[in-house]
């Protein structure tokens, strides 16, 4: 099979000055300030020069990326697959799978459902084959391990907040990359770099759930993970008709989901941390709220029927976002709710999780 990828890694924190990287001290004022900068006191300048790289040296004690202290970077980036940890460490980051088991399960809402939309039709999908899914959304510092940059806007809320502003391409991209640092299938063809990717399903595979590697979610994968068997609107419970916004406080998604109501606003708003919230009862976190997350279909109203590995249209103008985001309404934070957006749209309410079949 031939795939072809053109990445580029973007070594991390290659910005301001190196530790011990000599640098100019505080110039000199007054009458004589001419003659230091024409070199009449450049013994002074270098004297000053040394004593800010002796100041810069002990900032890097201990630590082998990240800031020095001085401005500047303890060392030229982390290798392919690791990050810089937040305490100087170039580490592996840590990511929890859960296990699916396959079966036929409840997919869609009932239509006395508090919130509903037309969309959402009740019906059974069987999944032949069982899937593992990531416990968590990728955070910007696994996005950093693997594809060696951060397009996140929500830089300081930190490494272990979810990566956002990302495109669909740009998600396969990063499955495709996970994938090859563990010697596993890449599941989609890509080409081009940053913004102007774009990627497909390989057409050796017949369907994703074909693929051995790191992929997108199917729509129906994402829902089954998100219930964990659960039947209400949401793992927490139902919405009630007064809770469908961005009302305070909302008992059903205040521990579990990260919304407009308890975000900060749908404008100001932010995501949150990992962890901060109650995971589902399978112990996926946030995949109500935080950030939208891209899955592998193409948006299409639902086939009537039940339906055996469905994953969409084979083409589209949007691919399915579920779960809802930091912004959005309650209404729209629940499990059956759907969304599309143009996969080469990046916004800084959209992530994703990765899945993959387990054969």
């Amino acid at each position: 099979m031939t795939r072809i990828l053109v990445m580029t890694f973007v070594s991390l924190g290659l910005v301001g000055i190196s530790c011990g990287e000599t640098r100019s001290g505080p110039h000199d004022t007054g009458p004589d300030a001419d003659a230091a900068e024409t070199g009449a006191d450049a013994d002074q300048l270098a004297s000053d020069a040394d004593r800010d790289d002796d100041a810069c040296v002990p900032g890097c004690e201990g630590h082998t990326c990240g800031p020095d202290g001085c401005g500047g970077e303890c060392a030229p980036g982390c290798e392919r697959g690791q990050a810089c940890d937040g305490s100087g460490r170039c580490a592996i980051p840590d990511r929890d799978w859960i296990t699916v088991r396959a079966g036929t399960y409840i997919v869609g809402s009932p239509e006395a459902e508090v919130g509903r939309y037309d969309a959402e039709v009740a019906h059974e999908v069987t999944l032949t084959r069982a899937f593992s899914i990531q416990a968590t959304e990728v955070t910007q510092l696994e996005l950093e391990a693997v594809l060696g940059t951060n397009p996140s806007s929500f830089i300081e809320c930190g490494p272990a907040c979810p990566v956002e502003s990302i495109t669909w391409h740009q998600a396969a991209a990063y499955c495709n990359e996970l994938s090859d640092i563990e010697g596993l299938d890449e599941c989609y063809e890509c080409l081009g770099i940053g913004g102007a990717m774009r990627c497909d399903l390989d057409p050796e595979y017949p369907s994703p759930y074909d693929c051995t590697g790191y992929r997108l979610p199917t729509e129906a994968e994402w829902e089954v993970a998100a219930r964990a068997e659960t039947t209400t609107a949401t793992y927490g419970g139902d919405l009630t008709a007064d809770r469908l916004a961005c009302e305070q406080p909302n008992p059903v998604l205040d521990p579990i989901a990260r919304f407009c109501g308890n975000s900060g606003g749908p404008w100001d708003g932010t995501p949150a941390p990992m962890h901060a919230l109650a995971p589902n009862p399978w112990g996926l976190f946030d995949v109500l709220g935080n950030v939208w997350e891209w899955c592998h279909d193409w948006h299409a109203e639902y086939p009537p029927g039940s339906s055996v590995d469905p994953w969409g249209p084979s083409s589209g103008a949007n691919r399915v976002t579920r779960g809802g985001a930091w912004n959005t309404d309650a209404r729209q934070v629940r499990a059956a709710h759907r969304a599309g957006i143009d996969p080469l749209e990046a916004t800084n309410a959209v992530g994703f999780r990765p899945a993959r079949t387990l054969h």
